[in-house]
């Protein structure tokens, strides 16, 4: 399976990614430490970062609208 996952920065910015499930778990761990940036799987915040609540709420309804997913792997990750 391929998870979207979608790394958001505080000013709009976001990197996408098509994530193996067996690297799902080394992936966020990593963003989490290193890059501090909100984190979405599959449509749904698994981290907010140093988003505020609402912020979190209307990426996720940003993600519904537009589609943003993807069902290919894309490593190396960004």
């Amino acid at each position: 399976m391929i998870h979207t996952t979608i790394g958001l920065y505080a000013d709009g910015s976001f990197k996408m990614n098509g994530v193996k499930a067996e690297h799902l778990e080394d992936h966020l761990l990593y963003n989490k430490t290193y890059r501090s940036r909100a984190m979405f799987v599959d449509g749904k915040c698994v981290d907010k970062g140093y988003l505020t609540i609402e912020e979190v709420e209307a990426f996720e309804e940003r993600i519904k609208l537009e589609n943003l997913k993807t069902d290919k792997w894309t490593a190396p990750y960004i």
